[in-house]
């Protein structure tokens, strides 16, 4: 299969998964913004996704300085020197990069504008809230899989 066969069969099943997406949770706010359904290109849902995995663990963004992983991360944003936080996320990236669907610039536009959104939302976020990142980070994996990433999942988690 071609790569550029392969970039439409993943914009295909990103668009699938879009369509599969939980409700809108009231705490994180613009949520439409950020929830995958919305979203208009791949350098935006790897954005979101890759935020969305730093989120699911939790972190003190009262904190200057955030150790996560082995990785040290600084406020206010908190982006990784790699610009990813999720393995698969960066692999996704990879794959899609090939294709010509992304490219580094407006992956890391995209990284810098949800982080800062998504960050500020989830200061007041509730559980009901963490439930929604919870399972748009399950469709971010399918996403993943679909653009050719092999997940090994570890306590139910790739990353």
């Amino acid at each position: 299969m071609r790569l550029s066969s392969t970039a439409s069969v993943c914009f295909a099943a990103l668009l699938a998964a879009f369509a599969a997406q939980p409700a809108q949770a009231a705490g994180l706010r613009p949520v439409s913004a950020y929830s995958l359904d919305s979203l208009n290109n791949w350098s935006d849902a790897i954005a979101v996704c890759d935020v969305t995995r730093f989120l699911l663990t939790d972190p003190d963004l009262s904190a200057d300085v955030i150790s996560v992983k082995g990785v040290t991360l600084y406020a206010p944003l908190y982006i990784p020197p790699t610009t990813f936080f999720s393995k698969a996320m960066r692999e996704t990236y990879i794959n899609l990069r090939r294709t010509g669907a992304v490219n580094e610039q407006s992956v890391g536009q995209a990284r810098i504008r949800y982080a800062q959104m998504m960050q500020d939302s989830y200061r007041h976020a509730s559980s009901a809230d963490k439930k929604f990142l919870l399972d748009q980070m399950d469709t971010c994996y399918r996403i993943a899989k679909r653009a050719g990433v092999k997940l090994n999942f570890i306590n139910n988690q790739p990353d």
